[in-house]
């Protein structure tokens, strides 16, 4: 009776291998996870503070008035300035893939300055700036380690136009005044925590007019300073991505 139920297993082990052996070829393969790409590092993520050095030149006008009658006299004399200008910055960046937002305050000390005659070689205006300043916004599209950007918002300043007349007294006209500011710059992080800029904004602080009442009682001067600047600078960042 045993040897006649081993046979019996055995026949049915043997007839049911070629059904077995036709299953396993008919099975389809195995899958493969799906590939998922890591996302890029967040490199321009975060807070950072920086400094920066500069070279300004532009334009100042000066234009003469009378000032009972705000009627021109003529007089219009247009001059360059020029200088360094050097200083600090902090800000803030979010970074989504490769779009680039931030926000970036600057101050900065400038030697910029400027003079011409006015109406005749005895009389003169100059120009100077002491110190100067933005807060703007930032956007620009991440490359990895590179970022190029444009930049834009207010700035603000401290504006000095100073007249004389030999060799009588000078008058001078010292002021804060707010303008706008846009530009361009591009940026590359080399290392995980520093990075380097190349930037250039035009300025312009609109027109500002001054009353004077020692030097030329009764007239009235117009300006109209905007200017240039490039400026290279060094970042270190904070950014959680790093």
């Amino acid at each position: 009776m045993k040897k006649t139920t081993v046979a019996l297993a055995v026949a049915v082990a043997v007839g049911a291998a070629p059904a077995l052996a036709a299953d396993l070829r008919r099975a389809p393969p195995p899958q493969a996870p799906a590939y998922t790409p890591a996302p890029p590092p967040l490199l321009w993520h975060g807070f950072y503070v920086g400094g920066q050095v500069g070279y300004a030149w532009g334009h100042d006008r000066s234009e003469e008035f009378v000032t009972a009658t705000g009627l021109p006299t003529g007089v219009d004399s247009g001059f360059n300035t020029r200088g360094v200008v050097g200083g600090a910055h902090i800000g803030y960046n979010y970074q989504m893939s490769g779009l680039v937002l931030g926000v970036e305050g600057d101050i900065e000390a400038s030697g910029l300055r400027g003079h011409a005659s006015v109406a005749a070689p005895d009389t003169s205006t100059s120009f100077e700036s002491r110190w100067q300043g933005s807060v703007r916004g930032r956007i620009g599209a991440a490359f990895g380690p590179a970022l190029l950007y444009v930049t834009g918002g207010a700035a603000f300043a401290n504006l000095r136009h100073e007249l004389s007349v030999d060799p009588g007294p000078a008058e001078r006209f010292d002021r804060t005044k707010a303008g706008w500011t846009v530009g361009a710059g591009a940026e590359y992080a080399f290392s995980p925590s520093w990075s380097t800029r190349l930037e250039y904004r035009y300025t312009d602080f609109g027109r500002l007019t001054d009353v004077s009442s020692e030097a030329a009682p009764g007239f009235s001067y117009r300006h109209d300073p905007n200017f240039h600047t490039v400026r290279l600078g060094l970042s270190y960042h904070f950014g959680s991505g790093r």
